[in-house]
């Protein structure tokens, strides 16, 4: 497994020089540069990295943000997986242009998915561009062009704006280009005139691909519900993101999550399949990954702990629910190890119980001392340890059974 994940995002700006939009693009190593021989890797690649890692808010805040897609990955199920209300995708140049495909993107357009044309390479002349793209543009919002890559600009714009397009000039890498796009009426530009492609580093925390195939084959075998919560608790990584995933989708009701079995209910086993084919995708330039020892260290830690509350709360009150509250909430206070952000950034992307939030902000309620309970017992600070299990009304016994527990659990982590 790579120890890093990269991605670099492009500011797309208005005639006003205000920022209209960003495009996210694929990187895999710290040289600023796309490497890509596999289209599907490379945006799932991006997805993952954005939804997952980073966060849509914190690299376009709020903005559009535009992602290039081939007929491959517009075709294939985990285009379902990109919130419409906040994407473009950018159709490349490269993509097989059939009947298929145009009714894929009449289907997807229905649901308010948005597209854009991306540039086409030096040489093609207006006319053989205009028959090769023609049955795509009603469904089209966005054409984005090299101006300096046309033979006829007048000639190509003419054309098009008779559909209702917006156009956006891309490489702008001069005052004289930006002039030029300027005078031709484009509306949008891009390039690195403004700024080079600012790029973003994340540590690596991706599940094993052999946990995401497990899933999947339970979905496509339709296997209880139990058997899936099961193996999905086994990774805090995917816990956390599937809390984000349902607060990105606006198809999904917003309720307030209290557990994981209530979370994989709402965004359902569909969406479910898709995001984790998605994942596996994201990993398929390096085969079949493998825990590298940080990733380990930190999922066994968030593990351990949300074990311990899970133990400690079910003691306490005989409630299978209080302990699913209770081991959600150790999840996600492992969450700023994994990525890097406070709690209310975390929280801000997700929407979970109250209960939740105010422990992990706060620490108050039982669920906050439960976890500065669990926190104590990991700097093995017997003092603090002593103070909360009278506050709790905990004896010494429950403390070391509720520990024994855990630790067996942790340990049976294939």
């Amino acid at each position: 497994m790579e120890l890093s994940v990269y991605l670099a995002h492009q500011p797309i700006f208005d005639r006003h020089g205000q920022v209209f939009a960003y495009e996210l693009l694929y990187r895999d190593t710290h040289d600023n540069a796309a490497h890509v021989s596999n289209h599907l890797h490379a945006t799932a690649r991006v997805l993952v990295n954005t939804l997952n890692y980073v966060g849509l808010q914190t690299l376009t805040n709020g903005r559009i943000a535009f992602i290039k897609v081939d007929d491959t990955v517009i075709m294939d199920k985990i285009v379902l997986t990109v919130p419409p209300r906040s994407f473009v995708l950018e159709i490349l140049e490269s993509s097989r242009i059939n009947d298929a495909l145009v009714e894929r993107i009449a289907e997807l357009h229905a649901k308010g998915y948005r597209f854009a044309l991306n540039h086409y390479t030096p040489g093609t002349d207006c006319t053989d561009f205009m028959a090769r793209v023609t049955s795509l543009l009603p469904y089209i919002d966005y054409v984005k062009i090299d101006i300096a890559a046309l033979n006829a600009p007048e000639q190509t714009l003419s054309k098009l704006k008779t559909h209702r397009l917006t156009f956006i000039a891309e490489k702008i890498e001069d005052e004289a280009a930006l002039k030029k796009a300027e005078t031709y009426g484009f509306d949008y530009f891009q390039g690195y005139y403004f700024c080079a492609p600012d790029l973003l580093k994340k540590e690596n925390f991706d599940p094993d691909a052999s946990l995401l195939l497990d899933l999947i084959y339970l979905l496509k075998t339709n296997a209880p519900l139990e058997e899936i919560l099961s193996k999905f608790n086994t990774s805090p990584y995917l816990t956390i993101n599937l809390l984000k995933l349902i607060k990105q989708n606006e198809e999904i009701p917003q309720d307030a999550v209290s557990s994981v079995e209530q979370a994989l209910l709402l965004l359902g086993r569909k969406r479910l399949s898709c995001w984790l084919e998605l994942m596996f995708y994201a990993d398929g330039e390096n085969g079949t990954p493998e825990e590298n020892a940080k990733t380990k260290e930190v999922t066994s830690q968030a593990l351990q702990r949300a074990y311990l509350m899970e133990e400690l709360a079910y003691t306490l009150k005989q409630s299978v629910h209080f302990a699913d509250v209770a081991y959600m909430t150790g999840i996600l206070s492992s969450a700023r190890l994994m990525f890097e952000g406070d709690y209310e950034e975390l929280l801000a992307q997700m929407k979970v119980d109250k209960t939740i939030s105010e422990a992990l902000l706060h620490g108050k309620g039982e669920l906050g001392r439960l976890l500065e309970l669990a926190i104590a017992v990991e700097k093995n600070d017997l003092p603090r340890i002593g103070n909360l299990i009278l506050q709790l009304d905990l004896s010494d016994r429950e403390l070391n059974t509720c520990l024994l527990n855990s630790y067996h659990r942790s340990c049976m982590r294939p």
